[in-house]
């Protein structure tokens, strides 16, 4: 019987790492797929569902989807600021993933979305200095304003149904 029962919980852990690491991968090709639009994308909209469902295991999934994108585009500068954008974002869902309300995760989102330069701009600061911080947060408050509205308009779209589907999936 106790064969049985870890051989149960080695495969239910070996499918939650299976899950969380298609996650990061799907984050990945959604970000190919969309890297024509400026700043719209379904990274943080599927941060949430897995921040949510599987909490701070999610940062694999984030980890995952920054070392596809460092794979694909090469090490500079965005590089460091995505190794903690993204889990900000999951770390924020986690704390409130009791919260089922798809209007708070569309707001969440949307902050995000628009605090993504200044939440990205530390490095600039110390990559270039004082200036060249400011210079950066400035040249991307459109791109914020964007990725605002298109984090905000997916979130709000698709948060029910994919909700849905994964629960009944999992």
């Amino acid at each position: 019987m106790e064969i049985v029962l870890k051989s149960h919980i080695h495969q239910h852990k070996l499918i939650e790492i299976l899950v969380l690491t298609l996650f990061g991968v799907v984050m990945y090709v959604s970000q190919v797929i969309m890297a024509s639009l400026p700043n719209i994308e379904l990274v943080s909209f599927l941060i949430v569902i897995v921040a949510r469902k599987f909490r701070f295991k999610s940062l694999v999934s984030v980890y995952v989807f920054v070392f596809l994108e460092i794979l694909t585009y090469g090490f500079a500068q965005w590089v460091i600021s995505y190794l903690y954008v993204w889990a900000i974002l999951a770390i924020a869902v986690c704390l409130c993933s009791k919260i089922d309300n798809h209007i708070f995760y569309t707001i969440i989102c949307g902050a995000f979305g628009l605090l993504f330069g200044v939440l990205c701009s530390p490095v600039s600061f110390v990559v270039g200095g004082f200036g060249y911080g400011i210079s950066w947060i400035i040249s991307g408050l459109w791109f914020d304003f964007l990725h605002c509205f298109g984090n905000a308009l997916l979130t709000f779209l698709l948060y029910k149904p994919l909700t849905k589907v994964l629960e009944k999936a999992l």
